[in-house]
């Protein structure tokens, strides 16, 4: 069970070194997002989670153990493989409500009709589905590796009635450098991860660096492009396997911070060496992992828009 005092202390730490080291990057507001849900215990937002997710979704058993989700006010479908409980209400949360620090597409972010979208880590989809359907983007690219949640996107194209050639599956691992990792495609569309080679369970998949993945399709992102990272603990490899495409172009990140407890320093360190221009944000705390850690970086060398 959570200490609300240990939890308040391990988040005002991290806070403050972070921001002895990076200033201005971790404002004390965007630390404090959702703060509630860090400090208290999981039944105390569990109940109310699942309220949410009763009043605004509609939920339908298609077969087996897949799941059709209906999100009623934003119009949008995903599907998911495994019986839904209450922490699903986060998952749609995050797409819709920029409260939420886990959000990609708050500022700095600005993205345009015109932007090309890499998601590394798309899962069931809903991110790459909303983009397009709110004219957001011009083309998602989604990288998922594993073959279940390859598919759940393939189903999510079709009941959304997008353009195929708009939102691409890449089944492939992206990564440091290209060859092969192994992959632990688990049950739940979250679980998928890359793991260690030694690790049993895993099976050998295709991986590409972003470097190399743009120079074969002959891509140069730019400023208005933006990478999304969640990659299940994988985020800082991929980020130092783009770094061609980051140092050239400056194309706008929003990558999860959350998996390790170094990575946000290790990450804000990278994105100020390769850019200087950046704009960087990072928001909120996580509630769901053992110990308090940032949730998410955004960088941006947009200029902010004018009031």
């Amino acid at each position: 069970m959570k200490n609300p005092v240990k939890q308040w202390f391990s988040v005002r730490s991290s806070w403050r070194s972070l921001n002895q080291k990076h200033p201005g990057v971790f404002d004390w507001c965007d630390a404090s997002m959702q703060l509630r849900r860090v400090l208290l215990p999981a039944r105390f937002h569990d109940k109310a989670a699942g309220a949410k997710l009763a009043a605004h979704t509609k939920i339908e058993k298609v077969e087996g153990d897949l799941f059709r989700v209906d999100c009623l006010a934003e119009g949008i479908t995903f599907f998911w493989n495994e019986a839904p409980d209450n922490n699903l209400w986060f998952l749609i949360e995050q797409e819709f409500n920029a409260g939420n620090p886990h959000c990609y597409t708050t500022p700095p972010i600005q993205l345009r009709p015109t932007s090309l979208v890499l998601d590394i880590g798309a899962c069931e989809g809903l991110f790459a589905f909303r983009l397009i359907k709110n004219d957001q983007a011009r083309r998602v690219l989604c990288f998922e590796p594993g073959e279940v949640t390859s598919a759940l996107i393939h189903r999510g194209i079709e009941a959304n009635s997008l353009d195929a050639s708009r939102v691409v599956v890449e089944q492939m691992a992206a990564a440091r450098e290209s060859g092969e990792v192994v992959f632990e495609d688990g049950v739940s569309a979250t679980a998928g991860r890359i793991v260690d080679a030694k690790e049993s369970g895993g099976l050998a998949v295709k991986a590409v660096s972003l470097d190399e993945y743009c120079a074969s399709k002959e891509i140069c992102l730019n400023a208005d492009d933006l990478i999304k990272i969640d990659a299940e603990g994988a985020d800082y490899d991929i980020l130092l396997g783009a770094q061609e495409q980051i140092r050239v172009g400056g194309p706008q990140i929003a990558v999860t911070t959350y998996h390790s407890a170094e990575h946000c320093d290790q990450m804000v360190a990278l994105l100020r060496q390769l850019r200087p221009d950046y704009q960087l944000r990072v928001k909120g705390f996580s509630f769901w992992t053992e110990r308090p850690n940032p949730v998410l970086l955004q960088a941006s060398t947009r200029p902010a828009p004018m009031n």
